[in-house]
């Protein structure tokens, strides 16, 4: 693996074609969003480039689901494409997909593990998306309505909507370059954080039944079982609107939803003090952000709980 720079990443975008870009498994708006963004680039560029979700794209995605970028089965030879990954901090997030191996990675995880070879990492950056803008920028790609579209999704749905603290001057600025191109942003952030299916208002309703406060309601755990999952017909992506539920509790500092997945035992960690999750996350294989991160866990449903409870047991206060 050899860091690069966006320069060099650019540089090599160039030189490329029959570019097929990887996201990760259980898709969000800033994996999708910076697929889109850079394939639509590269296309504008007059080159070859197509998108592969092994999960698809969640309905609440569908206003950036350029289908004709989207291929619905991975290649049994992907020797004739240039593999490229965004916003995939290691193997274990790549879900079902059969390659594991790229040429190019990008991403802002802090612990990245994929198998490649060129990594442009900017752990500084709130979003993939930041970074897909920069490339576009180096490469004197200019932007366009459904870039920007893709490019704003993608940075306001890794930043919260702007409220995460690691958002940046240069973060409002990029967006507000996408809003000069008549985005409707309005309607992109209800459907990122307003826009609930059934199964998530009844994962919600379980959420708030099994909330778990410990160490006098500074820590928080919700643990939604097998059972419960299959009460609310919920599927992998649909978890993404309670990760923050115990989180937006007043007084907690940090935070964990464990749910079951298909493979194994799914811990999403979240903080809002200083305590790096990302940390907590490697001691178990796992990785993420400084407030927000997880791993999975291939134990009993009781034994992820119990790891977890110990965790915050733990953390020195």
């Amino acid at each position: 693996m050899n860091l690069i720079s966006v320069k060099e990443a650019a540089a090599f975008l160039s030189g490329c074609d029959g570019c097929l870009i990887y996201t990760h498994a259980s898709p969000d708006g800033d994996t999708i969003g910076s697929a889109v963004a850079l394939a639509l680039g590269l296309c504008k560029s007059g080159k070859n480039a197509k998108i592969f979700s092994v999960d698809g794209v969640p309905e609440k995605l569908s206003f950036i689901n350029k289908s004709e970028l989207f291929i619905t089965e991975e290649p049994e030879n992907t020797n004739e494409y240039t593999l490229i990954s965004v916003d995939v901090a290691g193997p274990q997030v790549l879900g079902g997909a059969k390659n594991k191996s790229f040429a190019l990675s990008i991403d802002h995880h802090k612990v990245n593990t994929v198998d490649c070879e060129r990594l442009l990492v900017m752990s500084d950056r709130i979003a993939c998306g930041e970074i897909i803008y920069l490339l576009l920028q180096e490469m004197g790609i200019e932007l366009d309505y459904d870039i920007a579209t893709a490019l704003y999704t993608a940075i306001s749905s890794d930043s919260g909507g702007f409220r995460y603290d690691a958002t940046k001057p240069e973060t409002h600025i990029i967006a507000a370059k996408c809003l000069e191109l008549g985005i409707d942003f309005a309607e992109i952030n209800r459907r990122l954080f307003e826009s609930k299916t059934l199964s998530q208002v009844a994962l919600t309703k379980f959420a708030y039944k099994n909330l778990e406060l410990l160490r006098g309601g500074r820590f928080a755990i919700v643990a939604i079982t097998p059972e419960e999952v299959a009460e609310c017909g919920a599927n992998e992506m649909d978890f993404d609107c309670i990760n923050s539920i115990p989180r937006e509790i007043a007084g907690v500092l940090a935070s964990a939803v464990i749910r079951q997945k298909a493979g194994g035992i799914k811990v999403s960690m979240r903080s809002n003090a200083d305590i790096d999750v990302a940390e907590l996350a490697k001691q178990f294989g796992g990785g993420g952000h400084y407030h927000a991160a997880g791993f999975s866990y291939n134990g009993s449903f009781e034994q992820a709980l119990d790891i977890v409870r110990k965790l915050f047991s733990e953390i020195e206060l």
